[in-house]
């Protein structure tokens, strides 16, 4: 019993180790024969450098010139007052100066009272106005600038640049830069195209007035 079920056991073997010997080894490929990845090229990293106006840009647009304007509008029955006011107050000095010989000593102390009275009063009132404006113009700036940025970096995408200057402060650092580098126009022109400005409808002529 025991032979009869080695035997077979040993023929199995035997005859698996004659099929492994009796194949072909598998072709092996020499390391060398393997091609290497071929490596991508890097891309070409941006080197052009240009110069803006900022602040010449922002208020070149249709954009900015028409919040200019609607601000002066805004702001034009202020500034008109305190020119009223002002031109009040040279006037009373110029009467102080006139009858500076003549007055008495009381009615000049009260005229030099008023006018000190009223040079206060246009003092804060130049400087309310002023504080108003220049808020509300940081907004604006502020806002539009905020834009104008976004149409630089694509433009700078688009165009290769690696640096975009901004030579608007007078402490710019950069003491010279080529014309062929200043990109304020084109700014302008693509700030307009990606933020047109609706052209003002036209005016209705009133209708005319029948005679009685």
């Amino acid at each position: 019993m025991t032979r009869a079920v080695v035997l077979p056991a040993m023929l199995v073997a035997m005859a698996a180790l004659a099929f492994s010997q009796g194949q072909p080894p598998a072709p092996t490929v020499p390391a060398a024969a393997v091609p290497a990845p071929v490596a991508s090229p890097a891309p070409a990293l941006p080197t052009r450098i240009a110069t803006i106006f900022a602040q010449n840009a922002i208020v070149s647009t249709q954009e900015g010139q028409k919040a200019a304007a609607a601000l002066a509008a805004k702001y034009d029955p202020k500034r008109r007052d305190f020119e009223s006011k002002q031109a009040a107050l040279q006037a009373l000095r110029d009467r102080l100066k006139r009858g500076a010989a003549t007055m008495n000593a009381a009615a000049k102390a009260e005229l030099n009272q008023t006018i000190d009275a009223r040079y206060t009063e246009l003092k804060r009132l130049g400087e309310d106005i002023q504080s108003q404006v220049d808020e509300e113009q940081g907004t604006l700036l502020q806002t539009l600038g905020d834009k104008l940025v976004r149409v630089i970096d694509q433009f700078a995408l688009e165009n290769g640049l690696a640096v975009v200057l901004d030579v608007s402060p007078q402490q710019s650092p950069v003491l010279w830069a080529a014309p062929s580098i200043d990109i304020t126009s084109e700014m302008v022109r693509l700030y307009d195209k990606v933020h047109p400005v609706a052209a003002a409808p036209p005016a209705v002529p009133a209708a005319p007035t029948r005679k009685q």
